[in-house]
């Protein structure tokens, strides 16, 4: 599983590595889709914007990325139970360096609402473990 973690983060750095211009192609070819769907079923009043599709991306993308350091770390005792939370800070540290590409990049810039926004997402993925696991641990309590 940690293999397949550092595959994941090889592909966030990959995509943070992208060029402005296919980046944005991306975005965009996205947000129409998106926007198509909403049009197809109906809901003609909601249409997303670029920047929305973006910004649910980065979470999105580091939701991922907490719940597979969750998955890969869990058996190491440093990591489990309650301790779980220290892969906050390990989400933060990988959001930095992402961002960190991003400023050597052309075209795309580096954002501290970014880096807080993937950290947000990395520890979303690690609460939802979190739940998951309390909710499996409770109903194996309850009496038949």
């Amino acid at each position: 599983m940690i293999w397949i973690t550092l595959v994941y983060i090889a592909f966030i750095f990959g995509n943070s590595a992208t060029p402005a211009v296919y980046s944005s192609a991306e975005s965009s070819w996205v947000t129409e889709l998106l926007n198509r769907a909403m049009r197809t079923i109906g809901l003609t009043g909601l249409q997303f914007s670029e920047g929305f599709v973006r910004k649910a991306a980065h979470f999105t993308e580091y939701t991922g990325l907490g719940i597979l350091l969750t998955l890969s770390l869990a058996k190491y005792e440093c990591f489990s139970g309650r301790r779980r939370w220290r892969l906050i800070p390990v989400g933060f540290l990988i959001a930095g360096l992402d961002e960190g590409i991003q400023y050597f990049t052309p075209g795309r810039y580096c954002s501290i609402m970014d880096v807080l926004l993937d950290t947000c997402g990395v520890a979303f993925g690690v609460a939802l473990l979190a739940l998951i696991s309390y909710v499996r641990t409770r109903k194996e309590k309850l009496p038949l």
